[in-house]
């Protein structure tokens, strides 16, 4: 049967068609490989052309509404059902997975039984000290948990006593918590692809019974992860989480997970950015050679002491401002081990589906080659305790390392068991905290669902038109318990990370608190980043209106007046600003911009002197004088200062542009040419969008009357356009 069959009857679902999703999802009657939900599905229809009879005949039904909406969750049970079924026929890995668990006994009771027999024989090894018993043992098991793990993935909608079961198994302290926590990965796959309100309830009671914090992470990310679009068929889902969430920090953790997953997802342009601006850093300064007999540590150059005294300094210097970068960034959530360990995911390990969110143990069978090479597990135990690696990551160090371990020098092998192993990349993260965990965890998520070959059963958590799948906020289940406040602080995580789409789809979400401040400056501001400026005044002026003590409108309010070029506003807000915070320079500044632009530029010149001489680094002060000065005619004294802005190491665009216009208006046109083009240039240079590059006339006119007040006639600004 297609599959588009039975995503449009899904589809019918969320929309509360009935009907429509019962004669859409009629083709799987016809299909054998269907044949469990026949029944199921005929009896849904005989109820509903009952229920119909009954209204046809006029009888009043207080229990319409209820029997209607329990209908649809049957009809959501079937449809999830066929499409595992579908999955299961028409994917190889989930047909494999299938026949594999059809010759085992995975029920609870059995499953309970292995696994805590387990944690009994583990307790014994340390009495019989067997090491082919030991390794026996921990193959069989790792066997065993991977099988439970596709077992978990390909099941079906669950019943009352099934939930009730892995509930008591996932929360039972006599269990290994590492199975429990690789378990719940498995429950959180099925639910998130396949939404099961049974198996969402037991994610919320792992979470909220949990001791452990990898166990109690992991389920708080599967459920986050199945709120969205689910809750139109569940209502109850709302009371659910309102039971989580009320008188703890749930929902707090809820948000930095939100912001911990965009932070996922700019991975590889964290890695772009370590590839392009520090590991070239790094590799100049390293120490080691790579050649044909293994790695050896280079000689010093005995000249280099004295041709370049200064070099070894040097060196040191530019590697710690690169570890301090990198240490800066994971710091803010980065995934700055993304790009390194997303070469090393092809090893047989990552083959098996489950091994992608195992949580990283010593006695996994895939690391005996390591320990066996490295003579001890001191490195591993390192591995696990210090390194600020994901699990994944982890496994693919050590298993990498068992192929090269022999050819490392011997300071090298005798460093592994150190806690230095890891050096300046430790960074002094805390692996145990909470939110580590979590992110830990949420990288794991993102290398399978990037990385993968056995992801395309699953729904890609991290997926959708522009990352719209990441949103888990938008759902409407959180819609009724989210707070302004907290809201606002993921509204401007995203705004500050240019997730503008994202954005925009959380505030249309939010619409019911768009009478408060922090909304509507969220969207001001995010009209404002697209250049709405027109449409961002009326929402900040009513901001302005609802909170006038409040100087965060105000000043937003005063940064739209100004880019759409209503100076006299601009002048009011920013005067306003500076006389309630006459300390802070951005406010005093662009009061002198909006000054030149009515033209008052006489005015703005003292306070500008005087900031220049309190502040002579400031390169902003000296950008503003210098406009004031070629706003005022004083082109030979602007010409001085920006020429000393071009001598900077990064000098701007604009610092270009308006240094032209001195060339221009000073009658040296060669030179006005030469600096217009680099204007273009790193115009060019700076613009990450694919839109249509920016025409010179257009910045001309802009700039026009300053231009024609220092005497160039209109013609020759579009005759100076042409020429660039």
């Amino acid at each position: 049967m297609d599959r588009r069959i039975i995503n449009q009857a899904a589809s019918l679902i969320g929309r509360q068609r009935l009907a429509k999703a019962i004669n859409c999802i009629q083709p799987i009657l016809q299909d054998g490989n269907y044949a469990e939900l026949h029944d199921r599905l005929n009896n849904v229809r005989r109820d509903y052309e009952l229920m119909q009879d009954y209204m046809r005949r006029g009888f009043a039904d207080p229990e319409r509404d209820r029997f209607y909406a329990k209908l649809l969750k049957r009809m959501h049970k079937i449809v999830s059902d066929a499409d595992v079924i579908w999955q299961t026929t028409n994917d190889g890995f989930m047909s494999d997975a299938r026949l594999r668990v059809s010759r085992s006994e995975v029920n609870p009771d059995v499953i309970r039984k292995k696994l805590e027999n387990y944690v009994g024989d583990i307790a014994m090894l340390q009495f019989t000290q067997n090491e082919h018993e030991a390794s026996q043992l921990y193959k069989e098991h790792a066997d065993y948990v991977s099988l439970l793990f596709d077992h978990l993935v390909l099941s079906r909608q669950w019943s009352e006593g099934e939930a009730a079961d892995y509930e008591r198994l996932l929360t039972s302290p006599t269990i290994d918590s590492n199975d429990a926590a690789h378990l719940v990965s498995a429950l959180t796959l099925s639910c998130y692809t396949h939404f099961d309100i049974l198996k969402f309830r037991t994610l919320l009671a792992v979470y909220k019974e949990a001791t452990e914090e990898v166990l109690r992470q992991r389920a708080l990310v599967g459920w986050a992860l199945s709120l969205r679009g689910n809750n139109t068929i569940y209502p109850e889902m709302t009371d659910m989480v309102l039971n989580v969430c009320e008188g703890n920090d749930t929902l707090r953790l809820l948000v930095e997970t939100q912001i911990q997953m965009f932070f996922c997802l700019n991975a590889e342009r964290d890695h772009d950015e370590i590839k392009r601006d520090i590991l070239p850093t790094l590799m100049k300064h390293n120490n080691f050679e790579i050649t044909r007999s293994g790695i050896i540590e280079k000689e010093d150059d005995p000249m280099e002491d004295i041709l370049n005294p200064d070099a070894s300094e040097q060196a040191m210097e530019e590697m710690e401002k690169s570890f301090h970068r990198m240490q800066e960034m994971q710091k803010n959530g980065s995934d700055v081990y993304f790009g390194g360990f997303s070469q090393m995911k092809r090893f047989p390990f990552f083959y098996n589906l489950s091994n992608w969110f195992c949580p990283f143990y010593l006695h996994h069978p895939a690391l005996e080659g390591t320990v066996n090479k490295l003579k001890n597990t001191a490195f591993l135990t390192n591995l696990l305790e210090n390194s600020p690696f994901c699990d994944s990551d982890k496994y693919s160090f050590a298993i990498a390392l068992s192929s090269i371990v022999d050819r490392l020098p011997e300071n090298v092998k005798s460093m592994l068991g150190s806690e230095e192993v890891f050096g300046p990349a430790k960074f002094e993260t805390d692996t145990h905290s909470p939110a580590v965990i979590r992110l830990m965890y949420l990288q794991d998520l993102y290398r399978f669902f990037r990385l993968s070959d056995r992801r395309r059963p699953f729904r890609n958590p991290f997926g959708g038109q522009n990352n719209k799948n990441a949103l888990f906020m938008a759902s409407g289940v959180l819609k009724e318990i989210a707070t302004e406040g907290e809201i606002v602080r993921l509204g401007n995580f995203l705004l500050k990370h240019d997730q503008y789409d994202a954005l925009t789809y959380l505030l249309d979400i939010y619409k019911n608190h768009a009478e408060s401040v922090g909304i509507l400056m969220l969207e001001g501001a995010l009209l404002i980043n697209q250049g709405k400026y027109d449409e961002a005044i009326p929402l900040l002026e009513h901001a302005h209106r609802m909170a006038p003590d409040n100087l965060r409108p105000l000043a937003l309010l005063a940064r739209s007046y100004m880019l759409s070029e209503r100076f006299e506003q601009a002048l009011g807000s920013y005067t306003t600003l500076h006389e309630a915070r006459p300390e802070n320079r951005s406010y005093l500044l662009n009061k002198c911009i909006a000054l030149t632009h009515v033209g008052r530029a006489d005015e703005a010149r003292s306070p500008l002197f005087k900031l220049n001489y309190e502040y002579p680094d400031d390169l902003n002060v000296t950008r503003v004088l210098a406009w004031v000065l070629l706003s005022s005619g004083k082109v030979e004294q602007a010409s001085r200062e920006y020429q000393r802005l071009l001598e900077q190491e990064h000098p701007s665009a604009e610092d270009s542009l308006n240094a032209g216009y001195c060339k221009w208006i000073d009658g040296d046109v060669q030179g006005a040419l030469q600096l217009f083009r680099r204007y273009m240039e790193l115009l060019k240079a700076s613009r990450s969008d694919n839109k249509e590059d920016v025409d010179l006339a257009d910045i001309f006119q802009r700039d026009s009357v300053m231009l024609l007040t220092n005497g160039l006639s209109p013609s020759s600004l579009l005759i100076m356009a042409d020429m660039v």
